[in-house]
């Protein structure tokens, strides 16, 4: 049996202001406390990937890897949202989080 890797996750400034920009929207259409709730499942599922970033590989998508050239791609449980991210030794670093509809190819 394996165990996986603990990794740290290291939000990146352009990632925080995806959110940021997200949480201002459903502010828009939703309450205060749905829109809350919506971004609170998204942090866990950043989070998630302290213990699950390794069973994505790196993604040949070109829209993925011109954020990051050694991007891997992990789709929310929603299938709205990909964060892209990388991994650098024992560090996940969240690049973007982009509406998975522009996400061409």
């Amino acid at each position: 049996m394996s165990i996986s890797t603990a990794y740290r996750v290291e939000i990146k400034e352009a990632a925080l202001r995806d959110l940021a920009d997200l949480m201002d929207f459903l502010r828009t259409v939703k309450s205060r406390e749905s829109a809350h709730r919506y971004i609170d499942v998204m942090t866990s599922e950043v989070q998630s990937l302290s213990i699950f970033a390794d069973l994505y590989r790196p993604s040949a998508m070109a829209d993925i890897r011109r954020i990051h050239p050694k991007a891997r791609r992990m789709v929310s449980h929603n299938r709205r949202w990909v964060y892209v991210f990388h991994i650098e030794g024992d560090l996940v670093v969240v690049d973007r989080i982009r509406p998975a509809k522009t996400i061409k190819g």
